[in-house]
């Protein structure tokens, strides 16, 4: 873990509650001046601690009005396997994200579609003929409570 003091800890704050800040605006939240605000920053930046800035846009003012959640049993486990069914995943752009897992699936993902039949389009034309899916379940998302990348630092 990276040493950070309460200055670099009020930045990171400030740019987790809304990433399009100026750095004016950072080192106002953070009660600091520009300049070295800037300096954190860019030293955040080089260590990796700030890995990237993000806009979040509204999935449904753009056409995509269904969340799917989908759970992926594969046949096999072999490294080749798992980097196949990787590499097919990161082709899909609907999968917003695919994790991992240990336990009876072996990895859960999250979708992203304009409504169910594009769903049903996705699942029978990309999905089922992932390398190696022995079973695959979906769930569709009703209500999204909370989704947030922010650490609680």
């Amino acid at each position: 873990m990276q040493t950070l003091d309460e200055t670099d800890l009020r930045i990171l704050r400030a740019m987790q509650r809304d990433g399009g800040m100026t750095v004016a605006q950072i080192a106002e939240a953070a009660g600091i001046s520009q300049s070295p605000c800037s300096r954190r920053i860019i030293q955040m930046q080089s260590k990796g601690i700030i890995a990237s800035r993000h806009v979040k846009l509204d999935r449904r003012l753009l056409g995509f009005n269904a969340v799917i959640d989908a759970r992926v049993k594969l046949k096999m486990h072999d490294r080749k396997a798992l980097e196949d069914f990787k590499r097919e995943v990161r082709a899909i752009p609907e999968i917003q994200s695919a994790v991992l897992l240990l336990g009876e699936f072996d990895f859960h993902l999250r979708l992203v579609v304009r409504d169910i039949d594009h769903y049903q389009e996705l699942l029978q034309d990309r999905l089922v003929s992932l390398p190696g899916v022995q079973e695959l379940q979906s769930h569709v998302i009703l209500e999204v409570v909370k989704n947030t990348t922010a650490l609680p630092i």
